[in-house]
């Protein structure tokens, strides 16, 4: 539940696993949307630019429409509720978590 929700793509691409192996219990979470990685972990300061060669990016700030060749994005925050709710469970289920 303290997934970010925009459009609720990332919400609803977890897949999870919970077992036991060798006397130990194991799990993991995964989420399978190709920026999952970057909301989760953040994204340090990058330059973005057009896909083609010679094309513009467009995009609206402000209420104005903007046409530009190359953006220098700050970066975003980690926003981590993955590895959150995994310590929040294990703590309150008297887990520990180990990793490897």
């Amino acid at each position: 539940m303290t997934c970010p929700v925009d459009t609720g793509r990332l919400r609803t691409a977890h897949r999870e696993e919970v077992g036991v192996r060798v006397g130990r219990v194991y799990g993991f979470v995964e989420n399978t949307v190709e920026y999952a990685a970057a909301v989760h972990d953040g994204t340090a300061a990058h330059v973005i630019r057009p896909r083609r060669t010679g094309g513009v990016l467009r995009f609206v700030t402000g209420g104005q429409v903007v046409f530009t060749s190359l953006v220098n994005h700050p970066g975003t925050k980690a926003q981590p509720w993955l590895r959150e709710a995994m310590e929040d469970v294990a703590r309150q289920e008297g887990f520990r978590l180990v990793r490897r």
